[in-house]
């Protein structure tokens, strides 16, 4: 083999082994997303359900890191906080730079029903993404929704709108 075939050997498989680099970082980015999107809906489903399970009011905090146990200062009379509900909305071994935009309350109260009485939505998007995930809380029930968000986030004192969580197309 001469070397210029063995150059060109090389060279084709560099340009081969760099394919799925390049192509699978988009796809883990919307994997990252899309987890986080399931993570935050998850956790809003998992309180619901401790509330009704526990036969009791309860309030838990939504962060930038996740659902959290709320300060005993932001806690109001007598609610206490949804037990065990700690969820991070990232996987602990890559926090990847997924930005969550709400106008939901710190503070999410639970009845001992489950019902949920704050309603809003969160923005989850990625930096490297075009596409940003939401997730809608309607009253009166509490009810949620994922979807894709339609539409720039606003910048600097911006409005959400849920008219713009557009709900996910089910693919045949």
């Amino acid at each position: 083999m001469s070397l210029i075939e063995q150059l060109i050997v090389v060279s084709l498989v560099g340009m081969l082994a760099s394919i799925p680099i390049v192509t699978g970082g988009g796809d883990r980015d919307q994997l990252q997303l899309d987890a986080s999107a399931r993570r935050l809906q998850s956790g809003l489903d998992r309180a619901r359900s401790i509330a009704r399970r526990k036969q009791i009011a309860c309030g838990v905090s939504l962060n930038d890191e996740g659902f959290t146990d709320p300060d005993e200062g932001s806690l109001p009379g007598s609610l206490p906080a949804c037990p065990g509900i700690g969820m991070a909305l990232q996987e602990e071994f890559e926090q990847g730079p997924i930005v969550l935009s709400t106008n939901l309350p710190p503070l999410l109260r639970f009845t001992a029903n489950g019902l949920l009485l704050d309603g809003g939505i969160a923005v989850l998007s990625h930096r490297r993404l075009a596409k940003a995930r939401c997730v809608v809380v309607s009253l009166p029930l509490g009810v949620s929704r994922i979807g894709f968000y339609q539409a720039p986030l606003p910048s600097d004192g911006g409005r959400l709108r849920s008219s713009h969580c557009l709900p996910d197309v089910a693919s045949s």
